[in-house]
């Protein structure tokens, strides 16, 4: 064999030897990419993953705090219902007044009295409780109390409900003590800001007993006006009238009526001012009593 021959197979023997160490190394190195690939993958299907943790959180907080705003109207609905209970939300006043006179005449006169007052979107009460006496020469010449409580339930629009009762006594009457009440339904013909005007109309019952009392049920109706006007913004007029007609004896009725004004003297004390007027007619007062009362007072209070 030439030379030449032999040097051709061995060109031929390394070239195919380099040839195959050649795709050798490339398949190794594919392997190795597609491996690298795989993780790759991974690692991007892993950060993906977690990009998406951290967008859910985001997202979380976001509408926690774009909701929280709309959750306060729901805390004021929870705390304007937790003060719904009965004895919350109460405005009460006192007012006291003395009178007399001293020399040819010995006359003294005091009354007291306590209100109270709560307001919901529901419900309107009103509570009270007065006192006056007074003497004449030292005689006794008054001596008269009175528990009174009114619940109004309001409805959508100018109508309401209402049911009221009340306790009285006076020494000076043919009757010691009288329970009342009645219920009914009320219409607002005014309510604004400065002024209110309530008709009202029911159906109810007195009783009197004590001294020379028939001491019987007596069923009666209700027919009233209240009306209150804010003339400024620390002054305030009021008037009600109330007509009790029989049931038991047609033509006999009650009628009570009252106007006044109040002042507030010191807004920072709740100080006040009262002055007003009370009437009461008995068409049937008894033997030896007059159908009429008329009180007049004037006095300081307070709220609080």
């Amino acid at each position: 064999m030439n030379i030449t021959r032999i040097s051709a197979i061995a060109l031929l023997t390394l070239s195919g030897s380099a040839f195959a160490n050649n795709r050798n190394e490339a398949i190794q190195r594919v392997e190795a990419a597609e491996r690298a690939l795989e993780l790759a993958q991974a690692e991007l299907a892993a950060a993906r993953a977690e990009a998406a943790q951290y967008v859910q959180s985001s997202e979380s907080s976001e509408s926690t705090t774009e909701t929280q705003p709309e959750s306060a109207p729901a805390e004021e609905a929870s705390e304007a219902a937790r003060k719904l209970a009965w004895n919350e939300g109460w405005e009460y006043s006192f007012s006291a007044g003395i009178s007399g006179t001293s020399g040819n005449n010995e006359i003294f006169s005091g009354r007291v009295n306590l209100k109270g007052d709560r307001k919901t979107d529901s419900t309107e009460t009103h509570a009270y409780a007065s006192y006056l006496y007074s003497t004449s020469d030292g005689q006794e010449s008054a001596s008269r109390g009175e528990l009174g409580f009114k619940n109004d339930w309001l409805l959508d629009g100018p109508w309401r409900y209402f049911a009221e009762g009340k306790y009285e006594y006076d020494e000076f009457q043919a009757w010691q003590h009288r329970l009342s009440g009645a219920i009914g339904v009320g219409y607002e013909f005014i309510n604004n800001e400065k002024t209110t005007l309530i008709g009202r109309a029911g159906l109810g019952a007195s009783y009197e007993f004590g001294s020379n009392a028939d001491e019987k049920v007596i069923p009666e109706g209700l027919l009233g006006l209240d009306w209150t006007h804010q003339l400024s913004d620390n002054t305030k007029l009021f008037a009600g009238t109330t007509y009790y007609p029989s049931f038991d004896d047609l033509g006999e009725f009650r009628w009570n009526s009252a106007a006044g004004i109040e002042v507030v003297l010191d807004a920072e004390t709740g100080m006040t001012m009262n002055a007003g007027v009370e009437h009461r007619h008995d068409s049937s007062p008894g033997s030896g009593v007059r159908p009429n009362d008329v009180d007049y007072f004037m006095g300081i209070g307070w709220k609080f």
